[in-house]
């Protein structure tokens, strides 16, 4: 019978388990322990303590200590934290068996005796762990480090083997974070996190083509999963380190390296090189495959960043402080991305910029995703004087170096020069205030201004980058094309050069594909719609009249060209109201199906962005130009009126009246032009307050401030023309509107849907008359000066039988190349300037009658009907007119209509008073044209009237009125001789000094004390408002009448007149 094995006390269980644990023994006499390390020392001291020989719970640390000293360290081969983590999951392993099936046959007491004892045996393990990681010269240097050995367990599969440091990390994790949680968890978990963040720089992890990035990845997943490691992370000396700022935030953070994964070309070269090498000769279906795998993949790195950095966030208050602070210095520092010439070496690149918007546009959504926007009352338009500018200890952030303070202070303003912002600021810190708004505010700045350094500034480069490709492959076909107007030098390494050019082309082509992939995401764009909803009624709020925009439907605020807007509006930074134009002008015209997606429809019926809120945004600031300095971003609104009420001209059919023309087609358009159309109409203070507001920004935009501004206003006001054109043709309204607006300062009934103010609508007219008449004179002159280049050149083109000559090739080239540029764009101008003008001056004449303007505008009609019917006409026929929009026979209709619409009457029943007054009118027009000596003819008439009748441009019922109209000209010819010999009789003072006309109304211009004519000075200073003797400011109010000389006059003229008809 066999005797039974005695059964083993708690403290020799002890012995065995952690001397198995550690692999030590202070027993080297026992034979089952022979491979593992003796501790003698341990041993010694034990026995002279008078203690048991045996490694239980209460020795276990001495034990350790012993284990870990550098002579036992060196002889084991293995590093201190690897020695650890081995003994720890051999302890994991005992505590799963004695909690598994094989501890269930234990006495439950016993069972849970020998459990605790392992957790304390663990407890010590860790506390080593995380010291060996916060202080490693505390242990001897040798084998893998404890970062290395934590990151290869996190980038391992955990599925792959049973038992493995990866399947038992979790745990581990969980140990460490709870051991640490008050005693340096961030110094502990920092190595890990930078290692980690080193695997990332590495090539095989950095590529999103590549799967180790989704490791990297899900190894931060792991880690952040853990809310006290999550909470350990922001207080990381490696989180936002004060020597790291600009390009360095990149690589130098803890998060950096994860946030510079990229799907963008520059962040990952392979994206061009490999994944879109052949792209260009790809059909676009493939291309569009190609960009959905791509985004696809972006889309989970999207995911999983968030994740990531809202746990992160949501891990405590400090925590998201941190974070925030973290976000604000980043972008405070790489403030220059949104310059001109950007030096990529300096700041972080658009992969990282566009990661940190997302996140940030995915942490506002619970408020900007809202239906109804009921917390947009909690973003105060003061934070930046709460939080940006304030220290810690007044509610602010933590900003020792001033990154963040600096850079919201120097923002430009939406209408505050530095001297009022410097005040602004300084009164608003003394002020005692803060934020009710919690996390809200703060989330709302930083994604607008990530979103400004992010997705907008990568816009405009992307932008400029298409550009480069338009104007590069335009240069290669024109020298494909023209290879006559090279030098025999030049056609000789022509082969060559060309190759090289396509080459440097196709590299262009598949940056572009690559940039296509992220830009035109419409994920991406479709989540920016969603914020910048919120922002445009951000913004709106601050401008509504009650101040209670969205709860309540808005209101148009009182013009303020006499009073300051709010301060707080106008301090208000002005990329937030640029980057909302600047992002809907490029969804407007590249993503147009992101406009009316249902899921960027967000919002209840009033709130929807392109149903409701877009239109009474681009109303209301073209409506009050007050609020806003800046005159390009009123500009950018045109800009996006005209992209969605586009109608393409190849299709016009509405010219005045004017036969034939062009023949509509079935040119397609998106279908978003016609729902911003249908979205106008039905918005009330669209119909309301549109039509004068275009007409007044005609006139403002004379004045940009930029140094191409004589160029840019022509484009903006080309925008405005064709946007009233497109709101004329389409709805009898919009007619009766323009005509209303014109006419009610004349009745003196202005109504708040213009300026408010008679004078000021008054004003407005006069000066618009005069800008449509000057561009008139402007267009036509120049582009009919290029078609005239351009013919020349075209004659003299070189053939295969005459090449051209050495010298004469290039300068031929040069200058057809922009006669060609310039004629495109202003022929196309002065389309739409004529037609506005025959259009206008056919439904409200009297502006264009007045006496200010009547005699500039006879002669730049004469002298454009010369041109367009005079002997020089043939000098304009070009080889391709339709190239340059070119029709003659459309303009010479348009401008004579002008004639018949203010030199007749208009046959309508009117009051007596208001006939007299239109006989003066017309009478005053007609002795206009007849008086213009440099252009005037009777056959010009004649020869302009067989043009209309020959090419059949005009009914017979025009040609008859046209005809009536010239032979009046020819009777107020007769009367111009009577006005000739009375101002060759008359005193100089009778006579205006600058036109040598006879005065009828003189003036006293108080700035030089001269004397002139009212009309005269009045069209002065509606282009001019200066005094044209000394250039001193003046403007028509300042002019005093002079009613004894006004009398004088007119008392001399009846009797001179007298004189002249008598001597007939």
């Amino acid at each position: 019978m066999t005797t039974p094995k005695p059964e083993k006390s708690f403290a020799q269980w002890q012995d065995d388990a952690l001397s198995n644990i550690l692999s030590v023994t202070l027993d080297n006499a026992n034979p089952k322990r022979g491979t593992r390390c003796y501790l003698k020392s341990v041993a010694d001291e034990l026995r002279s303590e008078g203690l048991a020989v045996l490694i239980t719970t209460q020795v276990f640390e001495r034990v350790l200590v012993a284990r870990l000293d550098e002579d036992m360290v060196v002889a084991s081969g293995i590093s201190v934290f690897e020695y650890l983590v081995g003994s720890w999951q051999m302890s994991q392993t005992v505590v799963s068996n004695l909690c598994g099936a094989k501890g269930k046959a234990l006495d439950l007491a016993v069972r849970e005796a020998r459990v605790q004892a392992l957790r304390e045996a663990q407890l010590l393990l860790v506390s080593y762990m995380g010291l060996s990681l916060q202080i490693p010269d505390m242990f001897p240097q040798q084998g893998r480090s404890g970062r290395a050995i934590i990151v290869d367990a996190l980038l391992a599969d955990p599925n792959a083997n049973a038992n493995s440091l990866a399947e038992q990390l979790p745990e581990l994790l969980s140990q460490l974070a709870a051991r640490f949680a008050n005693d340096g968890l961030p110094e502990v978990i920092a190595p890990a996190i930078s290692e980690l963040g080193l695997r990332t720089l590495q090539r095989a992890n950095r590529s999103l083509l590549q799967p180790g990035f989704r490791s990297i990845l899900a190894a931060l997943d792991t880690l952040t999963t853990n809310r006290q490691i999550a909470a350990a992370i922001p207080h990381m000396p490696t989180f936002d380190p004060e020597e790291c700022n600009g390009r360095r935030m990149q690589t130098g953070t803890a998060l950096g390296p994860f946030m510079a994964l990229s799907g963008f070309p520059a962040g990952d070269e392979s994206i061009t090189k490999v994944y879109y090498s052949d792209a260009p000769q790809r059909s676009h279906q493939d291309r569009e495959s190609l960009h959905t795998s791509l985004r696809t993949t972006v889309q989970f790195l999207h995911s999983a960043l968030f994740e990531i950095v809202n746990r992160l966030i949501r891990s405590g208050a400090d925590e998201r402080t941190l974070v925030l602070q973290l976000s604000l210095r980043t972008l405070a520092t790489n403030a220059l991305r949104s310059g001109m010439q950007v030096d990529f070496t300096k700041v972080v690149d658009d992969g990282f910029a566009d990661n940190l918007a997302f996140v940030w546009m995915r942490l506002s959504e619970p408020f900007t995703n809202d239906a109804r926007l009921t917390r947009l009352a909690r973003v105060d338009p003061d934070w930046v004087t709460m939080r940006a500018l304030r220290s810690v200890a007044d509610g602010g952030l933590n900003d020792d170096q001033s990154h963040i303070s600096t850079y919201w202070r120097e923002l430009t303003r939406i209408d505050a020069d530095k001297e009022q912002i410097d005040a602004y600021l300084e009164q608003r810190l003394r002020d005692q205030m803060s934020s009710d708004g919690g996390f809200i505010p703060d989330c709302f700045f930083t994604t607008a201004v990530a979103l400004h350094l992010g997705l907008v500034s990568t816009i405009a480069r992307y932008i400029d980058m298409m550009k480069q490709i338009g104007r590069f492959k335009n240069e290669i076909e024109r020298v494909r094309n023209s290879p006559g107007t090279l030098t025999p030098a030049q056609r000789a390494n022509l082969p060559l050069v060309m190759q090289r050019w396509e080459s440097q082309l196709q590299d262009m082509k598949r940056e572009k594909c690559a940039m296509d992939a992220q830009m035109l995401d419409p994920r991406r764009l479709i989540c920016a719609m969603v914020f910048y909803r919120f922002v445009i009624c951000f913004l709106l709020r601050q401008v509504d009249a009650q101040g209670v925009f969205p709860q309540q439907a808005f209101t148009m605020p009182a013009e303020n060209g006499d009073v300051n807007a709010a301060e707080k509006w106008r301090m208000l930074p002005e990329f937030l109201i640029e980057d909302a134009i600047e992002f809907v002008v490029f969804v407007t015209t590249y993503a147009p199906d992101v406009l009316t997606d249902s899921t960027a429809q967000v919002g209840d019926d009033g709130l929807r962005m392109f149903d409701d809120i877009l239109p009474l945004f681009i109303v209301t600031f073209l409506a009050r130009p007050k609020l806003i300095r800046n005159p390009y971003l009123k500009a950018k609104l045109v800009d996006i009126l005209h992209y969605l009420t586009y109608r393409d001209p190849r299709e016009d059919d509405d010219y005045v009246d004017t036969l034939g023309g062009n023949i509509p087609g079935n040119i397609r358009l998106h279908p978003s032009i016609q729902q911003f159309q249908a979205n106008l109409d039905n918005n009330t203070l669209a119909r309301a307050y549109l039509v004068p507001a275009l007409v007044r920004f005609y006139v403002d935009i004379e004045q940009t401030g930029s140094s191409s501004q004589f160029y840019e206003k022509f484009q903006t006001r080309y925008y405005i023309a064709r946007t009233l054109r497109a709101l004329w043709a389409r709805a009898p309204r919009y007619v009766e509107v323009t005509r209303r607006f014109f006419m009610q300062s004349g009745l003196g009934t202005s109504e708040a849907t213009t300026t408010g103010s008679t004078r000021r609508d008054q004003r407005v007219i006069e000066e618009f008359v005069t800008r449509l008449m000057t561009d008139t004179t402007y267009l036509l002159d120049e582009s009919l000066s290029k078609l005239a280049v351009i013919r020349d050149i075209e004659k003299r083109q070189p053939t295969a039988e005459a090449p051209a000559a050495e010298g004469n090739d290039s300068d031929d080239a040069s200058r057809l190349d922009d006669a060609e540029s310039r004629a495109r764009s202003l022929v196309s101008l002065a389309n739409e300037t004529v037609h506005m003008l025959a259009f206008l001056s056919q439904l409200v004449p009297r502006p264009f009658q007045a006496s200010e303007v009547v005699s500039r505008l006879a002669a730049m009609l004469n002298y454009n009907l010369q041109q367009l019917a005079g002997p020089k006409c043939s000098s304009l026929k070009v080889q391709d007119m339709q190239k340059y929009s070119f029709n003659p026979r459309v303009l010479l209709s348009e401008l004579t209509s002008v004639y018949v619409h203010l030199g007749l009457p208009t046959g309508k029943q009117q009051p007596a008073a208001a006939l007299i007054e239109e006989t003066e009118a017309i009478d005053r027009f007609v002795m206009a044209v007849a008086e213009d000596d440099r252009s005037y003819s009777q056959a010009l008439f004649d020869k302009a009237l067989y043009i209309l009748e020959q090419r059949s441009l005009k009914n017979a019922q025009s040609l008859t009125r046209l005809r009536e109209f010239a032979l009046k000209c020819q009777g107020a010819k007769v009367d111009s001789r009577a006005m000739l010999f009375l101002e060759n009789e008359a005193p100089d003072h009778y006579l205006d000094p600058l036109l040598a006309s006879l005065m009828t109304n003189p003036v006293r211009l108080p700035t030089s004390d001269n004397v002139m004519e009212l009309s005269a000075i009045k069209g002065q200073l509606l282009s001019d408002p200066r005094d044209p003797f000394n250039r001193a400011p003046l403007s028509v109010d300042m002019l005093e009448p002079l009613p004894e000389l006004k009398r004088e006059i007119a008392e001399w003229r009846e009797r001179k007149l007298a004189e002249y008809q008598a001597q007939q």
